[in-house]
């Protein structure tokens, strides 16, 4: 049986495919990035309700790894089953697609169980972590963990779909059925986090004057809201697949569902616990302040990830496509296309949050040492804009070809540097020196993948090189 759902990335104008699954993954990450800035600058409002902002937002920013951490677990099932998923569609193999789709599924909502429970009961002794010696901060942080891990199993299992749809090189509905949750979210941000808000200089709320944890509210409803939408999608005609995961299990789909996926979440979570680690060496050696600066200048940076994020999605879809498809030659071009956005895209980047550093962060702060401290640190992680640009677009690339270890080989060594690095720069640059380990490790992963890829490429689809495998 044929595969009727899916876009077929095969054939026609290369460039033109890659635009039309990257630009709606763009629109979604930008839907996302706004929903991000939205949420921060609401949480650095809450001075409005008596709170102290920088003290809000760095509570915000120490619960914001354990979501990077269930990421992380999320890719072990969502990796496996996009990549299988669009190779299956290239193959044009309907009842091997739903094998793959109902056993990724099993597995997703196994680990959405897990995450939740751990979340909840563990929020105190995750947060002990960080030391932060303020016990408001500590307060807030649990507040948020335990109502954001109550959306767990919508967070988990929103991303299980998203991967299909992706697979399948539907990015458009992605982005429908995902802005839908986030303008949910970015209207109540406010309403539960404030205690007045006007809309449009016209209508007047009364909010519910939640504070941080208003925030925790309005993602978890968002994510809920969204998952809703899936499950109507899933019991209508237009479903990419029947869920039967009874009826489908298969131990070994699993297995090879997430070998796929494990070297992804190795280097998520090796990712995220580096970064709480920095994290922690942040706080405790020069206090909250720094905390809220690398919390908003992650979300300001995201302008260069999102664009880069829509197309790794889209060259692992069109990559896994046509290596199902054993169209070799289409495989090379797409990541050549893609190169010549992509690189003149990352040095624009670079210039813009190097020269308005300063300009930006003062959307969100006014402090002059917030806004000094924050202007360093955008100029520092500028540079590396370009190059964590390439790293995530030729993983996408070595995802569709089923290659899901190497750039996670890179990835680890580049993360695993970063924390001795941090300590020696830090002895003579200060807060600004880790802020360098890290801008300076995004570099040099950036140019090994683009090397990587580059000759590997070359292996493609040639006598004795490398070939599709069937499975």
């Amino acid at each position: 049986m044929k595969v009727k759902n899916k876009l077929d990335l095969t054939t026609g104008s290369i460039l033109f495919k890659l635009l039309r699954v990257a630009i709606p993954t763009l629109l979604t990450s930008i839907v996302q990035m706004t929903y991000n800035l939205t949420d921060m600058f609401w949480v650095a409002s809450v001075d409005r309700i008596g709170l102290i902002s920088e003290e809000a937002v760095s509570a915000v920013g120490t619960i914001g790894f354990y979501p990077w951490f269930g990421f992380g677990i999320i890719l072990l099932a969502k990796i496996g089953t996009s990549v299988k998923v669009s190779q299956a569609a290239g193959k044009n193999d309907m009842e091997l697609l739903e094998k793959i789709g109902n056993n990724g599924f099993l597995l997703m909502l196994g680990f959405a169980i897990l995450y939740t429970l751990f979340g909840y009961f563990g929020a105190n002794a995750y947060v002990r972590l960080f030391n932060t010696g303020n016990i408001r901060i500590d307060t807030y942080a649990i507040d948020y963990m335990r109502v954001i891990v109550l959306a767990g199993t919508s967070y988990f299992m929103v991303n299980f779909f998203n991967g299909v749809y992706d697979g399948l090189g539907k990015t458009l509905s992605t982005f429908m059925i995902t802005a839908s949750g986030l303008f949910i979210n970015i209207i109540l941000d406010p309403i539960f986090i404030l205690d007045e808000i006007t809309f449009f200089n016209i209508i007047t709320v009364n909010g519910l004057e939640l504070g941080v944890k208003g925030a925790a509210y309005a993602t978890a409803i968002s994510q809920t809201f969204i998952l809703l939408i899936y499950i109507v999608i899933y019991v209508s005609t237009y479903r990419p697949f029947s869920l039967r995961p009874i009826k489908q299990f298969s131990l070994s789909m699993m297995k090879k569902i997430s070998s796929l996926g494990v070297y992804v979440t190795l280097q998520s979570v090796l990712f995220t616990i580096i970064a709480m680690v920095i994290g922690i060496i942040v706080v405790s050696y020069y206090g909250e302040g720094p905390m809220a600066i690398q919390r908003v200048g992650s979300q300001i940076e995201a302008v260069a990830w999102m664009v880069a994020s829509g197309f790794q999605v889209a060259l692992y879809s069109f990559v896994g496509q046509n290596f199902g498809a054993e169209q070799y030659d289409r495989v090379k071009e797409g990541f050549k296309t893609a190169m010549k956005l992509l690189i003149p895209y990352g040095i624009i980047i670079n210039l813009v949050l190097f020269i308005f550093a300063k300009d930006l962060f003062k959307f969100f702060f006014d402090n002059p040492e917030t806004l000094r401290l924050g202007k360093i640190y955008l100029e520092i992680l500028s540079m590396s804009q370009l190059f964590m640009i390439l790293e995530l677009s030729t993983t996408g690339v070595f995802n569709g070809l089923g290659q899901t270890k190497i750039p996670s080989i890179v990835g680890v060594t580049g993360n695993l540097i970063r924390i001795p690095a941090a300590f020696v720069l830090m002895t003579g640059l200060g807060v600004s020196g880790i802020w360098w380990a890290v801008s300076i490790t995004s570099i040099l992963k950036g140019l090994v993948l683009t090397l990587w890829i580059i000759l590997y490429l070359r292996k493609v689809g040639v006598k004795g090189g490398v070939l599709f495998e069937n499975s």
